[in-house]
């Protein structure tokens, strides 16, 4: 069996990352869940929340905003709607993006409820992340 495999992370912009890992750890749908080399081949809908792989430089914090995650054999494609490293992230300026956030708060009836409601589910995610990366 292999000690790695292979991980792209990718967004509709660009791709974060393209290499050989021993780990990747991802924020289900469902639940957390984690590959290791020769996981069963699945594919996982992806939330807000943190998102680590571990290569060999150590391991990477980032925030992901959601989207697919596809585990085949020797490769893992994640498929991310956005995604930001946790070093790239103020925690201070969240908080107060957030705070904004919250007093434009739409009623669950409103049309634009869903969208908000991602967002902020989105910012939380990475304030929460830029605060466990110091």
């Amino acid at each position: 069996m292999a000690d790695t495999f292979l991980l792209d992370l990718v967004t509709p912009e660009r791709t974060l990352f393209s290499g050989a890992v021993q780990e990747l750890v991802a924020p289900g749908l469902l639940g957390e869940f984690g590959v290791l080399p020769g996981h069963a081949n699945m594919l996982a809908e992806l939330t807000a929340g943190r998102l680590i792989y571990r290569d060999g430089s150590g391991e990477k914090l980032m925030a992901a905003a959601g989207g697919f995650a596809e585990v085949t054999g020797e490769r893992v494609t994640v498929l991310l709607d956005d995604a930001v490293y946790a070093e790239d992230l103020d925690a201070a300026s969240l908080g107060r993006e957030i705070e904004e956030l919250e007093a434009a708060a739409p009623q669950p009836e409103d049309e634009g409820y869903v969208a908000w409601q991602e967002r902020l589910r989105w910012k939380t995610a990475c304030k929460e992340i830029a605060e466990q990366g110091r």
